[in-house]
């Protein structure tokens, strides 16, 4: 996909020029690369591997991690909402929240003009909402007598600079008023090397901190699984201790509550646990598909695991065997797990179930199913249904505020009281959109909603349940700073916020 980078370069085209041009020849990709490979006398089923990871990167509705899990049908056509999706949607109270995009080196044009490297520079400022026109401006940067840098706006969009990274920014238009616009505070590139020209870029698959240990741990494709330092002063390339073993893409991360030990999950059906020294005393095997997401019950001697094989399994770590298997209906694959642990929490679900954990497994075609010790392997699935079109992509669930949080392919996110989810609840959820650009990641953060899609475009929403039991949403802050890649997970710490995403790098706000 590089023919359609070059000359002009990633940046000389919007994303959805590149993304219109991408969906003209999707149809013929395959036959493309076939034929590179045969000219290369390499392997089509690699040449297809990394063509589609570069796809990826300019069409939303491409994931890269969806890879290895579903090979055989890589080149499946581009999904579109079926007219029974649309119909459901329409019928649904959708509420669009608006969004600000700001040229995303906007803080390098800052700095040259402040440096007398350039004298004056435009930067672009979009805002956008559904049902609304968008409106597209630009600041004129340039430099004051004294020194340092003015912002000069027009095109009907206001904003100022608050600090070196802060910005406000207003559209009267779409009646957005000084909303917090961030850049980074720091950004981390984990030290990752392509072993061949096949090899893909680094991607961040999911992330985790300890704040006992001050660490991060990332996962990545192709096996890639690093544990690095997140101090502001930190020596990445030095400091940074690899996680070796897994051979296929890492999908899932986590630490222990001790922060002295990790888990992780791969697409190569296996689960690890790692010391912070990188040694790998537990493999954990069984499953017969990409293992997606992990969940550690109490202190960790026990963990849950959800995979695309349809099963939901609890593993004894310290003898390293599995315990129990339970299967969801039809064998949907899972793409989530939300552990409900303890008795109070459990009770939530208004389900009756007195043991002392649970686990909601969710299934990508938007099911969800409850999963705990005393339900038998083969009694009745009890798939409670979300009601969402399109596929789901994420979930996220609020202890304090019971919310639960669900992305989705159309750009969807619902919100519901967990409570909700008993034989459908007493009334709809919340959803929300701010595009349509596929909802990659959630995380709650200090009763926030933290929201990052395929587009980029990561956001702070706040949520609060009203006295009518509706939701309502706020845009509290955008992270700014990503140049239309994915924003694939997020990592909350004491320090700010840290996100991870399709070109490799992990930001602090």
């Amino acid at each position: 996909m590089h023919l359609v980078r070059s000359p002009l370069g990633a940046s000389a085209l919007p994303p959805a020029v590149l993304c219109a041009v991408l969906q003209g020849v999707h149809g013929k990709f395959e036959a493309i690369l076939t034929a590179l490979a045969l000219a290369t006398k390499v392997s089509v089923g690699n040449r297809l591997e990394a063509g589609w990871r570069q796809a990826a990167r300019f069409h939303p509705s491409i994931r890269p991690n969806t890879l290895p899990r579903r090979l055989p049908s890589i080149f499946d056509p581009i999904p579109r909402l079926s007219p029974q999706d649309r119909i459901n949607m329409a019928s649904s109270e959708v509420i669009s929240v608006p969004y600000i995009d700001i040229q995303h080196d906007a803080l390098a044009v800052l700095d040259d003009v402040e440096q007398g490297t350039v004298m004056r520079e435009d930067i672009w400022i979009s805002g956008y909402k559904a049902g609304s026109s968008s409106v597209h401006g630009k600041a004129r940067v340039e430099m004051q007598e004294g020194g340092g840098a003015s912002l000069t706006p027009r095109d009907g969009i206001n904003v100022e600079r608050t600090s070196k990274t802060n910005f406000l920014v207003t559209v009267p238009a779409l009646q957005v008023e000084r909303l917090p616009v961030r850049f980074p505070r720091q950004v981390i590139h984990p030290p990752y090397q392509k072993k061949t020209s096949l090899t893909p870029a680094l991607q961040i698959n999911s992330l985790a901190y300890s704040p006992t240990k001050h660490k991060l741990v990332v996962g990545g494709p192709d096996g890639y699984c690093a544990l690095l330092p997140s101090g502001q002063e930190a020596r990445v390339q030095e400091e940074t201790v690899l996680l070796k073993g897994h051979v296929g893409d890492v999908l899932d991360v986590k630490f222990f509550p001790s922060g002295e030990v990790i888990l992780t999950a791969s697409s190569d059906l296996s689960i690890r646990i790692f010391g912070l020294d990188g040694a790998n005393p537990r493999t954990l095997k069984g499953h017969r598909r990409a293992i997606t997401c992990t969940a550690i019950l109490g202190v960790g001697k026990q963990i849950l695991s959800g995979s695309k094989d349809g099963t939901v399994r609890l593993w004894d770590v310290g003898g390293a065997k599995e315990l129990r298997a339970w299967s969801t209906e039809g064998r949907a694959p899972v793409e989530a797990l939300v552990l409900l642990d303890g008795p109070a929490a459990v009770a939530e679900l208004g389900f009756g179930i007195e043991d002392e954990w649970a686990v909601l497994a969710f299934t990508q075609a938007g099911n969800a199913e409850v999963f705990h010790p005393t339900r038998k392997a083969e009694s009745a699935p009890g798939r409670m249904a979300l009601g969402v079109a399109g596929q789901l992509l994420t979930v996220a669930y609020d202890p304090e505020s019971k919310i639960l949080a669900t992305g989705h392919s159309p750009g969807v996110v619902s919100l519901r009281l967990l409570s909700g989810l008993k034989d459908g609840g007493t009334s709809p959820p919340t959803l929300i959109r701010r595009n349509e650009s596929p909802v990659y990641s959630l995380a709650w953060a200090e009763g926030d909603l933290l929201m990052g899609t395929a587009a980029g475009l990561p956001c702070r929403l706040g949520v609060r349940e009203n006295e009518e039991g509706k939701m309502e949403v706020t845009v509290k802050e955008e992270l700014a700073g990503w140049d239309a890649v994915g924003v694939d997970g997020f990592a909350v710490s004491p320090e700010g916020v840290w996100c991870g995403g399709g070109d490799g790098a992990v930001r602090r706000y």
